[in-house]
């Protein structure tokens, strides 16, 4: 089985044994660097196609935020503007306004503006509703036949307790939670639809029903002991 693990922000990971994935595909997303200290796990695939202020005094910490998994040798998928700046007419524009250039191990993408218009479809490029559903799309298209589901919580209330570490957001607006529940369900959504390879949802205490619930250990344990009953 050619199988790859969606790594997720959400808080669950401090209750997820991230330790299991270690040696085996995995893609993680935005600020997952800040978990580090607490597991030896890193992904293979690393993976951000839009930009927020996550930080008001350090505008332009995407910049080391994306060189360190660069630099790693994750292979990387990344918004267009990272590597040679914002378009000038984009608001953007004024936070990115060079990039980082071109790597190996770096594919860049432009950053679509589908959001609500997806309406179920499977679109091959859509990068504007939430970054689950760009990654479930590169994980096919990198050829795996199974996702799973990790730290993927599906709920968003309190910034400060939505995600792996309490210093995730620096600021955030009025509409943060309900923004952020409308995007992702509709992720989960299309993904559920139309991926057409399974997912399953390892999540720890997750909110999504639309997968086949997994326990992450026990999961594992079954997949080592089917390969081994096949040697």
């Amino acid at each position: 089985m050619n199988r790859i693990f969606l790594v997720g922000n959400g808080a669950s990971l401090k209750n997820t044994n991230l330790d299991l994935l270690v040696g085996l595909p995995s893609m993680a997303v935005n600020k997952i660097h800040l978990y580090y200290p607490f597991t030896h796990w890193r992904p293979t695939h690393y993976f951000k196609v839009d930009y927020s202020i996550f930080d008001p005094e350090h505008p332009d910490d995407w910049r080391s935020e994306i060189l360190q998994h660069v630099d790693n040798g994750e292979q990387c998928l990344l918004w267009d503007a990272f590597r040679a700046g914002a378009d000038p007419r984009d608001g953007n524009y004024e936070w990115i306004p060079d990039g980082v250039g071109n790597f190996a191990n770096v594919r860049y993408i432009p950053r679509c503006k589908h959001h609500y218009q997806l309406k179920g479809e499977w679109h091959p490029v859509c990068t504007g509703l939430n970054s689950i559903l760009t990654m479930a799309i590169w994980a096919v298209e990198l050829g795996f036949d199974e996702i799973v589901l990790v730290g993927c919580d599906g709920k968003y209330t309190n910034p400060k307790e939505d995600h792996c570490v309490e210093c995730y957001y620096h600021a955030w607006d009025i509409d943060y939670a309900k923004r952020n529940n409308d995007m992702v369900h509709k992720a989960h959504k299309v993904i559920s639809e139309n991926c057409p390879v399974p997912v399953l949802d390892a999540t720890v205490g997750g909110s999504l029903q639309m997968y086949p619930k997994v326990d992450l250990e026990r999961f594992l344990l079954n997949a080592e002991e089917e390969v081994a009953s096949h040697q």
